[in-house]
């Protein structure tokens, strides 16, 4: 039998604000909620790391960031010899005989552009040094909204004669919509598509902003007052920036979240542009859809605008699969995941012989085939040396290295508001949750200074 194609599709720093995942009343994602009526959607699914670049590398290689020792953005992929010596994820499939290719974000930036090159890939967009379309010809409307702070903490609407086709995302979804509309994709393949937004700064066409009224944008339901009171110190230590603070005090808060349930919306139709030259196409009955994102995002929440953190704002992800004959229309499953787990289930959807003794996650298959099968208990997330997030079912446990922790409770908790850590009646419920941590914690790997990027024209 003809092996089954991969559709991969990848997006940055979106979190549970989609239809799929109910996390925010306001979000409007139609395209991926029909896409998840397609298939089955995993709603308790972490991320390995809550940063970009560990968090794709550990699905690239199927490796844990303490395993690896790559823990932060700075750390480089291939300058690890742990990642380095790993079959990633393109080259197993190249090694099976795919067609490998992609586009936009699916490595972390300035890794593929300065070590991976396209390693693994038969065809990449825009090169196989350059994974993101050049954003230097959009035309902007707006100045920075927080007067020139930060440039990386920009959000706004583009000029009126900008469309989305002229975004490097729009160019993304074109060149994968167009790869698989003209049937000449050598089979099997394996195609990512790497979508940049809802990742800062945020831009997108004047369109999807009207789509979200300022008037109407509510502030997140989980932010609370005084929400640290009961967390230890050591949260502070992880990358933690002060754009709160300053949104809060440059009345941005509301336009910020706008612009964020702007470009999702943006990311959602073009998600659905792609999957719907897939279904134009002769691919269409024997393709496997992976959708995910790498991280989630907090919007106030535990005093935070941003990721790195082990607390659920930051750690949940969407991870969707539509398998022909395998997952069932419309069903979900609230079984702890992992975005680790993707490697070891494509491996197992494709019949292809994985490399066993590299991964680390779990195949997702059973799960397909009955979301209520047993289970692993818990999944682990990891941010920094021996800092760990543990997800269960019903608890969150972290533990800090420092030996300080939080336990919540999300049958009553959901926005993880009470620290029941030093609650002596928790005491079981924290030693099971700890069966769960590495045994083994690399050191930080090796770093490498950062290209300096050049300023963006306005």
């Amino acid at each position: 039998a003809t092996k089954p194609n991969v559709l991969f599709i990848a997006i940055d720093d979106l979190n549970d604000w989609t239809g799929m995942l109910r996390g925010n009343p306001q979000a409007a994602t139609p395209h991926m909620d029909k896409l998840a009526s397609r298939g089955l959607v995993f709603t308790n699914a972490h991320c390995a790391a809550p940063a970009c670049g560990p968090s794709r590398s550990a699905i690239m290689s199927g490796i844990r960031p303490s395993t690896s020792g790559n823990y932060i953005n700075k750390s480089s992929l291939t300058n690890n010899p742990i990642l380095n010596n790993s079959v990633l994820l393109p080259e197993f499939f190249q090694q099976n005989d795919y067609y490998v290719c992609g586009a936009g974000k699916l490595f972390h930036g300035y890794h593929f552009n300065n070590e991976v090159k396209g390693r693994g890939f038969d065809d990449y967009f825009p090169s196989k040094t350059q994974d993101l379309p050049s954003w230097k010809d959009l035309k902007f409307s707006t100045k920075l909204p927080l007067g020139g702070w930060s440039r990386t903490a920009d959000w706004g609407p583009l000029r009126a004669d900008v469309t989305v086709d002229d975004h490097p995302d729009g160019k993304t979804a074109n060149w994968a919509a167009e790869q698989l509309l003209t049937g000449e994709l050598q089979e099997p393949f394996f195609l990512g598509a790497g979508i940049f937004q809802p990742h800062l700064p945020n831009y997108a066409p004047q369109k999807y902003f009207d789509r979200f009224p300022l008037e109407d944008i509510q502030l997140p339901e989980g932010f609370k007052e005084n929400d640290l009171d009961d967390v230890p110190a050591a949260h502070a230590k992880m990358a933690h920036n002060p754009w709160l603070r300053r949104i809060r005090e440059t009345g941005q808060w509301k336009p910020a979240i706008q612009a964020y349930l702007a470009c999702t919306s943006m990311v959602d139709e073009l998600v659905g542009q792609i999957v719907a030259a897939l279904e134009k196409s002769k691919y269409a009955d024997n393709t496997i859809i992976v959708l995910w994102s790498d991280h989630g995002f907090h919007h106030g929440e535990k005093g935070r605008w941003g990721k790195y953190s082990l607390w659920e704002r930051a750690t949940r992800v969407n991870l969707l699969w539509v398998v022909p004959g395998v997952t069932q229309p419309g069903s979900t499953c609230a079984r702890p995941v992992n975005l680790l787990d993707i490697y070891p289930t494509l491996a197992a959807l494709t019949a292809c012989k994985p490399p066993t003794a590299q991964l680390e996650g779990n195949d997702l298959s059973i799960l397909m085939k009955n979301p209520q099968a047993k289970w692993d208990e818990a999944t682990v997330t990891t941010f920094g040396y021996k800092n760990y997030g543990v997800r269960s079912e019903q608890h969150r446990y972290i533990v800090y290295k420092d030996g300080s922790e939080e336990l919540y409770d999300h049958t009553k908790d959901k926005w993880e508001w009470k620290n029941l850590a030093g609650n002596p009646e928790y005491a079981a419920i924290k030693k099971k949750m700890r069966k769960f941590l590495p045994t083994h914690h690399e050191p930080s790997g090796v770093t490498y200074e950062v290209p300096k990027r050049q300023p963006r024209a306005r």
